[in-house]
């Protein structure tokens, strides 16, 4: 458990863009992926136990991989100030930032636009269905983001082509955005973490955003404000999608038991 949870990002949004794109300018490639109650649970993060499947276990050593892990949702935010106030994990703040995907990527983009001006960013988008695909690359076009290469997900993703785009421009943040996740199988994660070797010869910041790009094509609609800041977006969406959302509310529910073995009673990692 401890080994994930100090893996997690601490610093507000803020810092997390200047962070990021600083790592980036560094390495000439960054990881970024995003973490929440609900997967956790699902993956069995905080075990070790014979039970857990290979992918399971390929997931927890993506994740600890990244050169970013950001913190999304309230019940994560719960959970990590419990486990901070016992001391089980080595953090001084009392709460954790909410960086979800949905919210922290589009204002990465625009401050990373404002640091760089749009010729400078290269957008790259991957998965999907191509009719969303289309609506978010017009929408960031119409926001003056520089869209250089799309791919729908029902396709292995063309190296080759998406090099060729690159090659077009000098000296510049390339920023590839891969949507496709679910609360079973981490499928952006596992191609990203197999992709390892392509992402850093193309010198790739690589966010794995979930559903952002069902937002951005309204797919799926965000809760109107008053939700959002009590916090209970989750609710808003369960009663909206039931049969998209279920599963990951289920899961972080299971903030009750873990709360008893993990933070109350202090139990270890297998």
């Amino acid at each position: 458990m401890q080994s994930i949870l100090n893996k997690i990002y601490t610093k507000s949004a803020d810092d997390a863009v200047s962070d990021i794109l600083a790592t980036y300018q560094q390495e000439d490639f960054a990881v970024v992926n995003f973490i929440y109650f609900a997967n956790i649970v699902s993956q069995s993060l905080f075990s070790e136990s014979k039970n857990k499947t290979e992918k399971e276990r390929e997931y927890k050593k993506i994740l600890l991989k990244s050169d970013y892990l950001l913190p999304d949702g309230i019940a994560l935010q719960c959970f990590y100030a419990w486990a901070s106030a016992l001391h089980r994990v080595e953090w001084d703040n009392k709460w954790l930032p909410n960086l979800n995907g949905t919210d922290f990527v589009p204002y990465f983009l625009s401050e990373a636009k404002k640091k760089f001006w749009s010729q400078k960013l290269c957008i790259l988008l991957y998965w999907t269905k191509q009719e969303y695909l289309d609506k978010v690359e017009e929408k960031l076009k119409f926001q003056w983001f520089n869209v250089i290469y799309t791919q729908d997900g029902f396709s292995d993703f063309d190296w080759s082509k998406a090099q060729e785009a690159l090659d077009e421009y000098q000296d510049t943040i390339n920023i590839l955005l891969v949507a496709r996740s679910t609360t079973k199988i981490p499928l952006q994660e596992l191609w990203t973490s197999r992709n390892y070797q392509k992402i850093q010869q193309n010198k790739l910041l690589v966010i794995n955003t979930w559903g952002l790009f069902d937002f951005i094509a309204w797919a799926q609609k965000r809760a109107p404000k008053f939700w959002r800041t009590l916090k209970l977006e989750w609710l808003y969406r369960l009663i909206s999608d039931p049969k998209r959302n279920s599963q990951k509310v289920i899961n972080s529910l299971a903030i009750i038991p873990y709360f008893f073995h993990y933070v109350l009673l202090g139990k270890k990692v297998d």
